[in-house]
């Protein structure tokens, strides 16, 4: 009963805040700053004397950039602008709907396509193409998304993961996780990058070798607009079956110092940026948070989570050093997160993990330094440096042996030592070549012991110190017949040193523009994976007598997967667009276990544990195929929304090679999201936002509960696994948003309104050792979340 109150504390402060402000304010004509860089989209470089123009305003304002190419366009009202980047030899650009406040100059870098072909006198209607990938290698599956989408549409929480789970093709696991299920394939197949370098699982309590997690280290503070790919991506990317998030962060102002304060459901944050020299442009970039209950239930606040309060907190940062002939970019990710689900001391504490006392804590960490070379205005090097790693640790008491002795004492981690290459070339408006070379050294540790049935001996399921290497190579060719018709091809290749297993992967993409706002789109290629390095170094014990184990799996081959993808995209006139995707996905070299035939690696990954075997084989297969719909109004008069609709099946073979449903084929997902913006007064706006999502439920692994009495321990129906589906996942969401602008500051309140018709979807299914039963868990019911945040 006291979270209502707490947030009825805050609304009241909003409305208070609000009434009890300044009238002068609100009289005042307030003004921000627009300013920024034009550049090529391909090599990055400045484009000197492009016009940049304020559409729709009276005057007309406008100017041109510098031999830097820089603009800067002082004294407008704040509020939404829509703005036109043109330049010969250049295909003109759109944007709509930039947000001007008070607290914060707009300084933005706009990138333009060269044309094939330059016809004077002859006026090129600009393109509204927001649903298109930066990458310009990516043709199909592939769209960028900004930042003010991660915030603006319900139910994200500012989270990046949460906001692509509204992207045709992409369901999540569940409301307590931000996994990325993207056409039923394990969450394992994702690949995270930050500023083009791989990294580990940037969530908070994400598991070692997952990709998701509850709550995510990513700053939406700090991201610029970056690609998510679901199928079919550029050779640039591999060790991934699924598809790739490759985030980036912008740079900080490098003409002033600007501050922000943020407290809500994500974490109590402060963030700072500025120059750090004026002459010489370049920026810093810093923001740290710390977890919002872990404070409150620190002052006695009750959450009703029993002892189970996430303690979290995280860091980033960047820095951005302009050099006379390219740029030094430093940057960095890390968090540090525990809790503790303590059954013995409240049962409200357990989030399905029930007759036990869980302590687990996770820490991950990211460190790098990007160093961009120009030899000339159409060659460039780009070389990368970085140190990553992630830490996980588990102890595990089952209150029903009677023992003080933890049944699971488990402590992984990994340090990655990573160096990457990239060569650019243009050597003309038709043809653009990128080639490079990335390679990884992993210095690994993992202990894992279980206490066998006697209680008396534990066994050692993982115990190994050492090291493995990774390589990659990759070239890709992009050839533009004309501004309408182009194809990207490109090699993929990679070695695992270890086993010396390898891949060869070749990749093609097409894009036809045949009519003008009408495209086809097809992409194929081969994917490979690596599997959890985890995995490599399980081993079994061979001699009971003498402790004797032995190492099964390290002769494991990648993973393979098969893409092919065809697409129809058109826009509807300026404001709308429609997309519809077809693809097909054949999986093999899947790891499966002769003493588990029903297993499949394939279906690992989509919560807190694994199940794991020895002397696991490459011959498991899968499939994937499915229908993608996306129906789009962008932003407009204050206006938008965004309908997705996926229809898929999802299948593989174990070791016994019979046909089952994968854990992840929910078989249907239906996103439907829109908003209004209304402007209040000179100086505020107001924004309401739903989402509503309906898809099918997860499928069920069923509990044997006569096996699990007789063993008094879980046991699972393997045969009947993967049969059925819990009942199909309903949730509405809300979100309302006022900003309220001031002299050199802002504020803005967010109230997220979660589970709006208080729908119970199951959550999960548990064995219950005390009380011998089946215990079935729901989902996060109706649940108000409020965000303050202030910019100055």
């Amino acid at each position: 009963m006291k979270k209502p109150i707490l947030n009825k504390a805050f609304l009241t402060g909003l409305i208070l805040t609000v009434l009890l402000s300044p009238a002068s304010a609100h009289s005042q004509d307030l003004t921000q700053t627009f300013r920024g860089r034009i550049l090529d989209a391909y090599t990055e470089l400045p484009l000197p004397g492009a016009t940049v123009v304020i559409l729709g305003g009276d005057p007309l304002r406008g100017t041109t950039t510098n031999i830097n190419g820089e603009f800067r366009i002082d004294g407008l009202p704040l509020g939404r602008i829509n703005i036109q980047v043109s330049m010969i030899g250049y295909q003109p650009a759109v944007i709509n709907n930039l947000l001007l406040r008070s607290g914060r100059e707009l300084v933005m870098d706009i990138a333009l396509e060269e044309q094939v072909y330059v016809m004077e006198d002859v006026m090129v209607r600009p393109e509204i193409r927001k649903d298109q990938a930066i990458n310009e290698m990516a043709v199909v599956s592939a769209r960028s998304f900004t930042i003010d989408e991660t915030e603006r549409y319900a139910g994200s929480l500012g989270d990046p993961s949460r906001m692509a789970a509204n992207f045709a093709g992409v369901t999540s696991v569940s409301d307590q996780r931000n996994d990325i299920v993207i056409r039923g394939n394990s969450p394992l197949g994702l690949l995270w990058r930050l500023e083009g370098v791989e990294i580990p699982n940037p969530n908070h309590f994400g598991s070692i070798g997952t990709t998701g997690g509850p709550i995510s280290m990513l700053n939406i503070n700090h991201l610029n607009n970056s690609d998510f790919y679901t199928g079919a991506f550029p050779a640039e990317y591999g060790n991934a079956l699924a598809g790739a998030f490759d985030i980036r962060m912008r740079n900080g102002n490098n003409q002033r110092h600007e501050f922000m304060g943020q407290a809500g459901f994500n974490g109590f944050e402060l963030g700072a940026e500025g120059p750090l020299s004026k002459n010489s442009q370049a920026s810093y970039m810093a923001n740290f948070r710390y977890s919002t209950m872990e404070v409150l239930h620190a002052v006695g606040m009750d959450f009703g989570t029993g002892t189970a309060i996430p303690q979290y907190k995280d860091f980033s940062f960047k820095a951005n050093i302009p050099l006379e002939s390219g740029r030094i970019s430093v940057f960095g990710l890390g968090g540090d997160n525990s809790i503790a689900m303590l059954e013995s001391q409240d049962k409200d504490s357990q989030y399905g993990f029930t007759g036990l006392d869980l302590y687990n804590s996770n820490r991950m960490g990211v460190i790098g330094v990007n160093h961009i070379y120009y030899i000339s205005d159409d060659i460039r090097f780009t070389n990368r440096l970085a140190v990553s790693g992630i830490e996980s640790t588990a102890d595990i008491y089952d209150l029903s042996l009677n023992t003080d002795s933890e049944q699971i004492k488990e402590s992984l981690g990994e340090v990655k030592y990573t160096f990457s290459s990239k060569y650019s070339h243009r050597f003309n408006s038709r043809n653009y070549l990128n080639a490079g070379l990335v390679y990884d050294f992993y210095d690994v540790s993992y202990t894992g012991m279980e206490l066998d049935t006697s209680g008396e001996q534990y066994i050692n399921y993982l115990d190994n110190t050492g090291n493995m290497g990774f390589g990659r190579t990759f070239i890709e060719w992009q050839h533009r017949f004309s501004d309408e018709l182009s194809v990207n091809s490109g090699l993929h290749s990679s070695m695992l040193f270890m086993n010396n297993s390898y891949a060869v992967e070749p990749r093609i993409g097409l894009k036809w523009e045949f009519s003008e706002g009408q495209s086809v789109n097809l992409g194929a290629g081969l994917h490979s994976q690596t599997q959890m390095k985890a995995v490599y170094f399980s081993q079994r014990l061979t001699d009971t007598l003498n402790l004797t184990y032995e190492k099964t799996n390290q002769h494991l081959d990648l993973s393979r997967s098969i893409h092919l993808v065809g697409g129809y995209d058109r826009l509807l006139g300026e404001e709308h667009r429609l997309k519809l995707e077809v693809y097909y996905q054949k999986l093999y070299n899947i790891p499966v276990a002769w003493r588990r035939p029903e297993f499949s690696l394939m279906n690992q990954g989509g919560g807190y544990s694994f199940h794991l075997y020895d002397n696991m084989e490459n011959s498991g297969t899968g499939e994937n195929k499915g229908i993608e719909l996306t129906l789009e109004k962008f932003l407009n008069q204050g206006f938008y929304y965004l309908v997705t609709a996926s229809l898929f099946d999802a299948g593989y073979r174990g070791y016994d090679g019979v046909w089952r449903n994968s854990a992840f084929n929910n078989n249907f997902v239906i996103n439907a999201l829109s908003g209004y913006e209304w402007g209040v007064g000179r100086n505020s706006l107001l924004s309401v936002d739903l989402k509503m999502v309906y898809a099918g439920g997860h499928r069920k692994l069923p509990i044997d509960e006569e096996q699990s009495l007789a063993d008094n321990s879980l046991r699972y129906k393997w045969s009947e696994a993967y049969n059925e589906r819990f009942p199909d996942y309903f949730r509405l969401n809300g979100r309302i948003t006022f900003r309220l602008n001031r002299n050199s500051f802002d504020h803005e309140w967010g109230l997220d309104l979660q589970n709006m018709t208080n729908r119970e979807n199951i959550f999960i299914q548990n064995w219950d050792n005390n009380k011998k039963e089946v215990a079935t868990y729901y989902q996060m019911g109706f649940m108000p979340m409020m965000t303050y945040r202030i910019y100055f």
